[in-house]
């Protein structure tokens, strides 16, 4: 296993947290939405690989591992967001076409909605545990303030979610996405900060 130098992981973390705010940013033009997709994928990438390289640098694997799974989760979140939109939609068709079945699949789209919230929760959970775990073992403050702001975004997020069905409910997943965007920027501020880990001299025999 490659082990990454404090200077490598820190410039990837700078990089990938920054490709990420231009993404989202990018991601609110329609025709640009794609390209702002692909760059916030590659920079959670980024941040993944620097954050292996600093849980090696501080001899913490948790804030790798938390990452992770928090990348993970928030992952599924989002395929099991269109499971959601595809049954809801299928749902609605069937009820105006008076379909019987119509409300299996509102059913199935209501379990879907709360599994994105929970897969939502353990994301923010899991963010807070890596960057809280970060933040301690480097002394950088920043980075505890980036963990906070995106569980808030992950709270608004999921109340929007759940108002999905009414005009104000897109309008508080917008606010959770501009709380996000705060908290990446805050995460880049948080890698630009990082000092190189003070190493204790060897001390010579007497």
């Amino acid at each position: 296993m490659v082990v990454l130098e404090f200077s490598t992981a820190k410039n990837l973390g700078l990089g990938g947290s920054i490709a990420v705010i231009i993404g989202i940013l990018l991601s609110v033009i329609p025709a640009l939405s794609f390209l702002g997709l692909i760059l916030m994928l590659l920079g959670v990438i980024l941040v993944l690989v620097a954050l292996r390289g600093l849980s090696e640098v501080y001899g913490d694997k948790s804030i790798f591992r938390n990452a992770l799974g928090a990348t993970i989760a928030i992952i599924l979140s989002w395929i099991l967001f269109f499971v959601f939109l595809a049954t809801l939609l299928l749902g609605l068709l069937g009820v105006m076409a008076g379909e019987q079945r119509a409300t299996g699949a509102l059913g199935a789209s209501a379990i879907a909605l709360i599994l994105v919230v929970v897969a939502v929760a353990v994301s923010a959970i899991l963010w807070y545990r890596a960057l809280g775990a970060l933040s301690a073992r480097s002394g950088v403050g920043m980075f505890r303030w980036a963990a906070v702001f995106y569980a808030i975004s992950a709270v608004i997020f999921a109340v929007g979610l759940l108002l999905t069905i009414v005009l104000i409910g897109i309008f508080i997943v917008l606010i959770a996405g501009v709380v996000n965007l705060v908290s990446f920027i805050l995460l880049a501020l948080g890698f630009s900060s990082l000092k190189p880990p003070v190493t204790q001299a060897p001390q010579s025999g007497v």
